[in-house]
Formats: C-alpha cells, structure tokens, sequence
C-alpha cells in the first residue's frame, strides 16, 4: 500500500464566520480543539468547510494562516478540486505552495465528464502539481460516480494516495475495496457508515462529527482496528445516531447550529446555506447531549 497520508480520524472542518467574514480566533481556537483531542488531520476548505463561498483571496488566508496554526502538528489537508481542470490544477499548486501536505479534490461536478475525462483530470494535476492528492467522491452532491475499475487506475499515479468515498451505496464502497486491493487508503467519508468502511480495511475516516468530538472518533476507529468484532455494539449505533443528527439538513447547517450553542463563535454561515429554526437547533442539542452521554 502507498504511504499514508494519515490513519484514523481526519476532521472536515468548518470555516468560522462572524459578520461575514473569516474569524481566524475561532479558526485557531478549533485548531486547538481538534489538536488536543488527538485527531490525525485536519481537512479545510471542503464541503464542510463551505469552499464554494470562499473567495481566492481568502482561500490563500486560509490556507496559509491554518498551515502556520497547526506547525506541522499533524497533516493539513487542503480542498482544491474544482469542475475546471484548470482551476483545480491552480488550487492544488497553492496549496503546495503554502506548505500543506495532500489535498483533497472532489470530481469534477455540474458538467460533469466520462470516466476517461476523469482520469485525465487528475492525471493533469499529476504532472502539473506532483502533490499528494486524495480523490473524494461524493456522488450526492455531484451528480457523478467514480466507477470502482477507475479507481483501480488512479491509484496507479504516484501522487494519488487516498480515496475519500462518500457514496451511500455500499455495494459500490465493497466493489471499491475489491478492485484496489490495498493498493491505496480508502477513507470513509460519510459518518453514519465509518462502521462498515473499518470492517472493510479503511485506513480511516474523514468526519464531519469529529468537529465536536475528536477524540471519539479518534478513539473508534483505533480501538475497533485493535479489538475488532464483527458485530455492531451499542456505541457504533449511538455514532450512527449522531452522525443521523448532523445531516438532518444540508452539511454544515446542523453542526454549524451546534458550534452556536456549545463554542458561541463562528457559527455563521454563508449564503446560500443558512440557520435552522430556533427551535429545531435547541432540539439537535438536546438529542446531541442525551446520546454523547451515552457513550
């Protein structure tokens, strides 16, 4: 298998606004969290971290304010993908230039292309960046699929070194592991399956519930790799559970309304995204809390 650029709990995590614009005190803040709670990476500028609202000159902010925060501390992971081959190489550059250490790029979206445009895509950043790069596919908000028998190609380029997988279906995620043979790290990348990823060998997961407890998700998937059994306990259903409460709407609009209730700052978002109801958040607080103490 290829080197890995992380294993175990990577976090999705959020970009704090506050009066529209980056709070790089919460930012630091919540690098803190993350560091401290034991997580292994730190993933920015994804879908959690509402990318596609973030502007160039910012993105350049981000990146290297986050790069300067973590000190090496563990691997930051930038989100550069893009439905433009261009743009992505762009990203991609800057964020090797800035000092990370992977980025993640999504496939191309809204026009999609052919598997064979696929390959080439990142074939292109391939030679233009030579950067590690884990692949992210997540066909509910593409509208495009990775087909298994691609990804056995891509992990044939030297810098793709992960598969982030965030389809639902889990025949795909087992055919997925099957035709990469352990080849490369595949992640989860959606929450409520990072059961059924680690009994298929996933190096890891890519969590949006990390943001608010790292070191759980650190802890699940290290102890079931230490002392797996093949059958679900009480704990994994309680994650699955909290993992149900952070997509009861749109990704990052339920966990933003929880970085309001127990961090107080940068839990803005931006449009189009915006808050849930008053009182829709102060009930996904109370069936957060009731099912952490269960755990």
């Amino acid at each position: 298998m290829k080197e890995k650029i992380f294993e175990g709990a990577a976090t999705a995590l959020y970009t704090p606004f506050t009066d529209g614009l980056i709070d790089y005190t919460a930012l630091n803040e919540a690098i803190e969290r993350q560091i401290s709670g034991k997580i292994d990476a730190l993933v920015i500028l994804g879908t959690t971290g509402e990318a596609p609202t973030v502007t160039d000159k910012e993105r350049f902010e981000l990146i290297k304010f986050t790069v300067s925060a973590v000190r090496g501390r563990v691997p930051v992971i930038v989100g550069s993908g893009s439905n433009s081959t261009q743009k992505y190489v762009e990203y991609t550059n800057l964020a090797k230039e800035l000092g990370a250490d992977a980025s993640l790029a999504v496939t191309p979206f809204y026009n999609k292309c052919s598997q064979e445009g696929l390959f080439r895509h990142y074939e292109a950043a391939e030679k233009a960046c030579a950067f590690p790069t884990i692949v992210y596919n997540v066909p509910s908000r593409t509208g495009f699929k990775i087909k298994p028998e691609t990804y056995a190609c891509l992990s044939q380029l030297k810098h793709i070194v992960g598969i982030k997988e965030a389809d639902g279906d889990i025949n795909h995620v087992v055919e997925t592991f099957e035709k990469v043979d352990g080849e490369i790290p595949v992640y989860c990348g959606t929450d409520e399956l990072n059961y059924e990823f680690f009994k298929l060998g996933a190096s890891g997961t890519i969590s949006v519930l990390s943001n608010v407890i790292p070191c759980k998700i650190h802890d699940y998937y290290f102890n079931f790799k230490n002392n797996y059994e093949n059958k679900k306990t009480k704990k994994v259903e309680v994650f699955e559970k909290l993992s149900k409460l952070l997509f009861v709407s749109v990704n990052p609009i339920p966990l933003k309304a929880l970085v309001e209730k127990i961090y107080k700052k940068g839990y803005e978002l931006r449009l189009p995204l915006c808050e849930l109801p008053e009182e829709e958040k102060e009930n996904l607080v109370l069936e957060f809390n009731k099912l952490l103490k269960e755990i």
